[in-house]
């Protein structure tokens, strides 16, 4: 594990790094895209016209460092890799999307406290690290443009995907063999032989299917579009989900959703679809919510109005306006 301490920071900021027209503003991560499609990381970097700084975990805080000469601000991801000297003087937001726990929280802890604010993705994210009093929540937004309401109809008989079956996005496998929040999916699946399921995964498909479920693996996002459309509910069966991006997209096609309290259903209380809290039965919900009339629109605008981008876009304006200046409380 390497060296993670530093000093404890300061807001006093010197000359050299205030904001000015030659001054740069950087952008640190190990990646901009995932598997290929365009995460915030782009849209930061369009946005902001921001310098793009990339390396491997061990070496990424080095380079950042020497290249934040003249920066007036740094963006970095609040894990991974450790703080960035330079954030001792030019001001340093950081984006918060993976809750961590043991040696791994204690480096994130760390970077959080080098920098001015952190950006969470979600209340329930930022309810993790209430002891740090620099975190704000920003959530990211999708593509309202790609993601919305098709054809159920044709898109059934295009993908073969039966009538009134419920959509499930994530990965069957983690680093100590299948996840839980899958093999809850899982027990699902087989507990209602008569309710048909589609997963996506975003690593590998699984061998010795039910019958009455449809797997797509790795899929671009104009082909998943398809795949949610296809489909009458979502479904999300996670207990750590720091925001569930995909439960987004699939409300942006107007799908209600079932799902527990984590990531951006965390203390909702209007949710089109069902919440399942500790006690509740899972298959009861999901019986309610496909025998239930959405209206697609209605579904649609709630998730909209939060998390598109122009949202997104003015709530991260402000904030660089405010850290940038020397406004923002460390």
């Amino acid at each position: 594990m390497y060296d993670t301490s530093l000093p404890p920071r300061t807001n006093n900021y010197s000359q050299a790094h205030q904001v000015g027209p030659e001054m740069k503003r950087l952008l640190v991560n190990d990646t901009l895209n995932s598997l290929g499609e365009r995460t915030l990381w782009n849209k930061l970097q369009d946005w902001f016209d921001l310098e793009f700084v990339c390396g491997d975990y061990m070496t990424l805080a080095a380079v950042a460092d020497k290249k934040a000469v003249d920066a007036s601000l740094i963006i970095r991801s609040a894990s991974w890799f450790p703080p960035i000297p330079a954030s001792q003087n030019v001001p340093t937001i950081g984006l918060l999307q993976e809750i961590l726990a043991g040696k791994l929280r204690a480096v994130q802890d760390d970077i959080i406290n080098s920098c001015t604010k952190v950006v969470a993705n979600s209340q329930f994210t930022r309810s993790h690290y209430s002891e740090h009093s620099n975190v704000v929540v920003i959530p990211l937004s999708i593509d309202f443009g790609l993601f919305q309401p098709g054809n159920r109809t044709n898109l059934q008989k295009e993908l073969n995907i039966p009538d009134r079956a419920v959509c499930w996005v994530g990965a069957s496998q983690g680093p100590e063999g299948r996840v839980k929040n899958f093999e809850k999916f899982m027990n699902i699946v087989h507990r209602t032989p008569d309710i048909s399921y589609v997963a996506v995964f975003k690593d590998e498909d699984i061998k010795d299917k039910p019958t009455n479920l449809q797997t797509f693996v790795k899929l671009p996002q104009d082909e998943l579009v398809k795949v949610i459309n296809a489909c009458h509910i979502g479904l999300c069966t996670s207990r750590i989900e720091s925001q569930h991006l995909a439960g987004i997209e699939m409300g942006a096609c107007g799908l209600p959703m079932v799902v527990p309290p984590v990531g951006v259903y965390w203390q909702r209380t209007d949710l089109p679809g069902a919440l399942i809290k500790d006690g509740d039965d899972w298959v009861s919900a999901i019986r309610a919510t496909l025998a239930k009339t959405y209206d697609t629109k209605e579904v649609r605008d709630y998730w909209y109005k939060e998390f598109n981008d122009d949202v997104c876009k003015d709530k991260w304006s402000r904030l660089i306006k405010e850290v940038e200046s020397g406004t923002s409380g460390s």
